[in-house]
């Protein structure tokens, strides 16, 4: 195992002076890449799934954020091999986590950080099959924190059940068994591409059972006397979120196709709420405006839809909605091309919602640049607007996993991490598929997380292979320059001594080759050269003004 600085990434333009540094932690030494995955923080240190000795040994690790404490937990879980842990969640001072061991299947387990303290919680479903769902691609949300319990899917022998846990394997057990199905019962419900069990709402978890296709909303307490339907009479629920003190899904019933409902948590005040598109208006064209991607944002829910335009018997493509709780209403029609039939094309068909400085960004196609751009809305229509068009970048935007770091917004885009502050001069890609700019050739899909004061993903790279990297801000962004920083090298290019002067003091200087590796550091007012290999070289200066970027030239 060995760590690695690789090269600086120097981006001018409105982000101001940004300098990325890239780390990469060699887990599986060599070019094999130990693919780390799964990023999740616990305990002041941050856990994943890396592969050690062949693809298949993936095992638990944790990290401090140095080569050092860098360290395989649980190192003899499965007799050395392989276990491939999956689905961390923090619950109760603890790591809870999947893990599939020779003869017992996926089954549940728990870590404190220790060898000794990983331990099997309980095996659900005795012998080789799994107890618990596989989630090798990290889309599911496997457990539900309520009351003081973890909620998830088990499995017996002879059905899918509703389980829960106190982190004991006495208080492991079934809540519920739904009539002996294998078809899924309860089922994961979906929004905004995340699948997850359920939303607690009013003390009580809700949650969705599917049985032989008759989708039906139910609640429990914790009890099996207490877990009881609120309706059925559904061929879908999905987007389960709690909103102005009510349960908002959506739903598909026969009269009116799929659209919003809510419910008390009773039968009775489980209604039909926004009908944006009411079959009578044109039956041919399909039932219900199926809204989708539920986000709250400024007190207002969100969501995309298709609507009607009767005035022009249109048919609106999937859009950008808004409800207060008591109305809905069309926010913005972004794309108003007629593709045939009287039927718009969508704009949001897959929106990537994220709240960034008191806005909301997504994606959207408005057929007029081309394909997928960066938008923003504050909520009105006069506020929705294009800020980044993909003419511009070049490529169309995919927004995938957008996570804030240091006022700026970093996501993966064809395995390539961006960064974004909203604005087209601070839209930059930081790897390079050709290694030019960056060792970091691709930014594999999956976690990116903030920790210990860098941005952490699975990136791959020539020399290590796919491998936990992280990124750095050296912008010192939250420093306030007063005045012009003006720092001069003198003689530039030079074969020994090269002196500086400025109008600034200046605290350090350092010194990095083209893969971005650091060859010297100072804080004098020279910098010896006369060792260095003949080439160019980037100067960091961090100075009571701010820092600097400066190139030399060895000759």
């Amino acid at each position: 195992m060995k760590i690695k600085v690789l090269f600086l990434v120097i981006i001018l333009g409105n982000l101001g002076y940004a300098q990325y540094d890239f780390e990469q932690i060699d887990v599986w030494s060599g070019s094999n890449g130990g693919s780390a995955k799964y990023l999740t923080q616990y305990n002041g240190a941050m856990y994943f799934q890396a592969a050690e000795i062949t693809p298949s040994f993936k095992k638990l690790y944790k990290t401090d954020g140095t080569l050092s404490g860098t360290v395989q937990v649980a190192t003899n879980l499965n007799a050395g091999a392989g276990y491939s842990p999956e689905s961390f969640t923090v619950f109760n001072g603890q790591l809870f986590f999947t893990a599939q061991v020779s003869g017992l299947g996926i089954e549940l387990y728990k870590t404190d950080g220790t060898e000794a303290g990983t331990l099997l919680v309980k095996d659900i479903r005795a012998g080789s099959s799994n107890g618990l769902d596989q989630n090798t691609n990290n889309d599911k949300q496997l457990f539900v924190e309520f009351n003081g319990e973890l909620y998830f899917r088990g499995s017996t022998n002879s059905s899918i059940e509703l389980w829960k846990t106190d982190g004991t394997e006495t208080g492991t057990v079934s809540v519920k068994n739904f009539e002996a199905t294998q078809t899924g019962a309860p089922v994961y419900v979906t929004n905004n591409e995340r699948e997850y069990l359920g939303v607690v709402f009013n003390n009580e978890l809700y949650f969705v059972v599917n049985r032989s296709g008759d989708y039906e909303l139910w609640k429990t307490d914790g009890s099996t006397t207490g877990t009881v339907i609120v309706r059925n009479g559904f061929s879908n629920i999905s987007n389960l979120i709690v909103f102005n003190n009510q349960l908002f899904f959506s739903a598909t019933d026969v009269g009116s196709g799929n659209e919003i409902w809510v419910s008390d948590g009773t039968s009775i005040g489980t209604q039909l709420k926004h009908d944006i598109f009411p079959n009578n208006l044109n039956p041919s064209l399909g039932l219900g405006s199926s809204p989708d991607d539920f986000i709250i944002f400024n007190n207002e829910m969100f969501f995309t839809a298709r609507g009607y335009d009767d005035l022009n018997n249109n048919v609106i493509g999937r859009e950008l909605y808004k409800t207060d709780g008591a109305l809905s209403s069309l926010v913005k029609n972004i794309n108003t091309t007629i593709s045939g039939s009287n039927v718009e094309r969508s704009g949001l068909s897959m929106p990537k919602f994220k709240i960034f400085n008191n806005q909301l960004y997504f994606i959207a196609n408005n057929d007029v640049n081309g394909t997928y751009g960066l938008w923003v809305t504050n909520g009105t229509e006069s506020g929705t607007v294009e800020v980044v068009s993909p003419n511009d970048t070049g490529v169309s935007f995919q927004f995938l996993n957008a996570t804030e770091y240091n006022n700026a917004l970093f996501y993966f885009n064809n395995q390539q991490l961006w960064v974004t502050n909203g604005t087209l001069s601070g839209t930059k890609i930081l790897t390079d598929i050709n290694g030019v700019n960056s060792d970091i050739l691709q930014a594999q899909l999956g976690t990116l997380i903030n920790f210990s004061n860098k941005l952490w993903f699975e990136g791959l790279s020539n020399s290590n292979g796919s491998e936990l990297t992280s990124l750095v801000d050296n912008t010192l962004s939250n420093v306030k320059v007063e005045g012009f920083l003006e720092v001069k090298l003198y003689p530039n290019p030079s074969k020994s001594i090269i002196n500086i002067s400025g109008n600034s003091e200046i605290y350090n200087i350092k010194v990095f080759n083209c893969l971005g590796q650091k060859v010297g550091e100072t804080s004098g007012r020279t910098i010896d050269v006369s060792s260095l290999p003949i080439g160019q070289y980037v100067v960091k200066f961090q100075t009571n003004g701010g820092a600097l970027t400066k190139k030399i030239i060895k000759i």
